[in-house]
């Protein structure tokens, strides 16, 4: 039976070692926009901005995202994988690449780097707008993993 962890991946101790397959996530961005819906007795209050503050000191942010990788990696079967989804940041006056989460992953092995490629989001009139993010495909072992290619392939025109 297939289970979906869909709760705060910093700690996911109620999770046994090595019980993963598969790994996906999409860990906020620390491009200071305010994530969160207040809810009270199971209806919406008040939208934006009440669970999570998206605008941490870089070495806190950074530590955050590789408290989650750890606990990833700590809960991936030896054949298991991770499709982490990150974008490139805005800060000080400079792009931040996301190639930097490639060092919390050494001991495991790239697959590939996706370009997610999309036509909406912010804009800006200091540089282009970025409408992509990178899914960077990584797994626990160089072979042994799944991967289903027909199940996933778009045909082509």
């Amino acid at each position: 039976m297939n289970k979906i962890f869909n709760k705060s991946s910093e700690s996911m101790s109620e999770l046994s070692d090595k019980s993963v397959n598969l790994m996906v996530t999409s860990p906020p961005y620390n491009i200071d926009i305010n994530y969160g819906n207040l809810w009270t007795s199971g209806k919406k209050q008040a939208s934006k901005g009440h669970k999570y503050k998206d605008n941490i000191d870089e070495e806190e942010y950074r530590s955050m995202i590789k408290k989650v990788i750890n606990e990833t990696k700590r809960v991936l079967k030896d054949d298991g994988q991770i499709w982490f989804n990150i974008k490139n940041r805005y800060s000080k006056n400079e792009i931040i690449p996301p190639f930097w989460i490639m060092d919390y992953f050494k001991d495991m092995t790239l697959k590939n780097i996706l370009i997610w490629k999309f036509d909406w989001g912010g804009s800006t009139n200091k540089r282009f707008c970025s409408r992509y993010e990178y899914i960077f495909f990584f797994t626990k072992h160089k072979k042994k993993y799944t991967f289903n290619l027909d199940e996933v392939k778009i045909p082509a025109l």
